[in-house]
């Protein structure tokens, strides 16, 4: 039986408000909380003490920025006592499973990389989730919503996401993320999507020369080289050691 104090029974419940995501691992019947011991533990060794699991699952938690339910059997708000922390029934818990183990075998292996200096920094969830259940880059994700929508519905998720998680290493907000989007989509054949994204990317960048070399070589894959060179030329007013838009210019016999 576990013993805690009234304290530790409150850092018991705070980490397991917190708990989530690549945490397959505490497991308990609905009804008693917390548990006594670890139950139907598949990556996490059985005899690992209930607290140190529960500190695991709030890293899990906040690397994630998820809680209970995204992997757990329970709803959000409800006692922690109705979870049933043992089932198997989400496909999350499952995934993270395989993720952990994933983790666990790159950890395994940073000592054997070749002309290492120092210590090897561990990978842990964050890593790659950086606070966000779906690790996407943001370009991925604004070419995702305009697919599946056009620009405009993609913009009101980049508004969004920009107003939720600025200043936090989510997403990169830089230039190049929308950039990068635009010109994927042109080459995808959706031209005005991705010209009205790079438009809205000039009105957070407006001296951009980067920025023109990608209006340029849009055009260009659109077959409109009079608007492409306007674009290199205007790459070129901005910095003129810009090479990309210089050798545009001459590939389409401008100088």
């Amino acid at each position: 039986m576990l013993k805690t104090t009234s304290v530790m029974m409150r850092l018991i419940a705070i980490g397991f408000a917190l708990l989530s995501t690549v945490a397959p691992l505490v497991a308990q019947a609905p009804g008693r909380f917390p548990p006594d011991s670890l139950l139907n533990t598949q990556v996490i060794p059985r005899s690992t003490p209930v607290m140190e699991v529960v500190g695991m699952m709030r890293n899990f938690a906040l690397d994630l920025g998820v809680r209970c339910q995204f992997c757990h059997v329970g709803e959000e708000g409800l006692p922690l006592e109705q979870f049933d922390f043992a089932k198997d029934q989400k496909r999350n818990k499952l995934v993270a499973r395989q993720m952990l183990r994933m983790m666990n075998d790159i950890n395994r292996r940073l000592d054997t990389l070749p002309g290492l200096s120092g210590a090897a920094v561990p990978v842990t969830c964050r890593t790659c989730h950086r606070g966000i259940s779906r690790p996407m880059p943001l370009f991925a994700v604004m070419i995702e919503a305009a697919t599946a929508a056009g620009a405009d519905s993609a913009l009101r998720a980049y508004r969004t996401l920009r107003e939720r998680y600025y200043g936090h290493d989510a997403y990169d907000f830089g230039e190049s993320s929308l950039n990068t989007a635009a010109f994927r989509l042109a080459r995808a054949g959706r031209f005005d999507d991705g010209t009205a994204i790079l438009n809205f990317n000039e009105s957070l960048f407006p001296t951009s020369s980067a920025l023109s070399v990608f209006r340029g070589n849009i055009q260009l894959m659109r077959g409109d080289t009079s608007s492409a060179a306007t674009a290199f030329l205007q790459a070129l007013a901005r910095d003129t050691s810009n090479a990309e838009a210089r050798g545009r210019l001459r590939s389409i016999g401008r100088k």
